[in-house]
């Protein structure tokens, strides 16, 4: 049977239905409010388990339990599902894929502004490589409300988790890590003292997505807090995605010039400004 699950691996890497990956994925959608993963009929042909865990078959011939040709796939479908619940993604962008993110939007200036930074996410994906600390550079996407910033944001944390496995998290700058670091100095709080703890949690993920970046206010320790997490990814070398309304040149003047001085080491800036991209989404939906 060990020969029968190297032929599956093998028909799995180049299967043109699952691209290798053993299996598919179906999002919600036409009133649907479930996501579903199944496995390709690449891997699922050959499953003699009874599909439940630990995915294992009773070899008649060495009389042991053998590890199902599926389970592997299985497996990696669990562990796919724990990190996505465990990365505080919004629903709606759990689980888009790059090829979901539209780049042709009616407007020849906005189009090609979505082409650049759609290509250089795909640089980002491909190129990416946990064992190689600060290989990647983190992106910058700035343009006003509605753009699709923090679609292709997330699209970028989605990919890395389905084909890479690894941790990411998402924070919107204010609720996700100013509100809750304060809510840590409430005696009362279900999380009192545990404010390093959330620091720590955005400071070691693999890949941190910083969500409405500059809508925080101008208080001495919100500036001291954020360059604090600015300048710890930076000393780990971890990627960040920042999403905001605002340049760079905000940032010149704050705090000593600090986070500007970081932000420009640390990420590329796209230029995202386009038509509304939400109401040319939503209309595919």
């Amino acid at each position: 049977m060990s020969n029968i699950r190297i032929i599956k691996n093998e028909i799995s890497r180049k299967c043109p239905k699952c691209n290798g990956e053993g299996f598919l994925f179906t999002p919600s959608g036409g009133g649907r409010s479930i996501d579903f993963f199944e496995l390709c009929q690449c891997i699922e042909e050959a499953c003699i388990c009874d599909k439940k865990p630990p995915y294992m078959y009773l070899n008649d011939d060495l009389r042991i339990l053998s590890n199902c040709s599926c389970r592997e796939t299985r497996l990696k479908i669990e562990h796919i599902k724990r990190i996505m619940l465990n990365s505080n993604i919004p629903y709606k962008y759990q689980y888009k894929r790059i090829q979901d993110f539209v780049i042709d939007l009616g407007d020849e200036n906005a189009s090609r502004n979505m082409a650049i930074a759609v290509d250089e996410a795909r640089h980002f994906i491909d190129s990416f490589d946990i064992g190689q600390p600060g290989k990647q550079k983190g992106m910058y996407f700035i343009g006003p409300t509605g753009t699709g910033k923090t679609m292709l944001a997330c699209i970028i944390a989605n990919e890395l988790i389905l084909k890479h496995k690894t941790s990411v998290y998402y924070a919107k700058i204010s609720r996700d890590f100013f509100n809750r670091i304060k809510s840590t100095f409430n005696t009362e709080s279900n999380i009192y003292g545990r404010g390093e703890d959330i620091f720590q949690k955005l400071a070691a993920a693999n890949l941190l997505i910083l969500d409405d970046f500059g809508v925080q206010a101008d208080s001495e320790w919100e500036k001291r807090t954020l360059y604090d997490l600015i300048d710890a990814r930076y000393e780990n070398q971890k990627p960040v995605l920042i999403t905001s309304n605002t340049g760079p040149d905000e940032w010149k003047n704050m705090f000593n010039g600090r986070i500007y001085s970081r932000l420009m080491e640390m990420t590329t800036f796209l230029d995202m400004t386009a038509l509304d991209y939400r109401n040319n989404f939503s209309t595919q939906l």
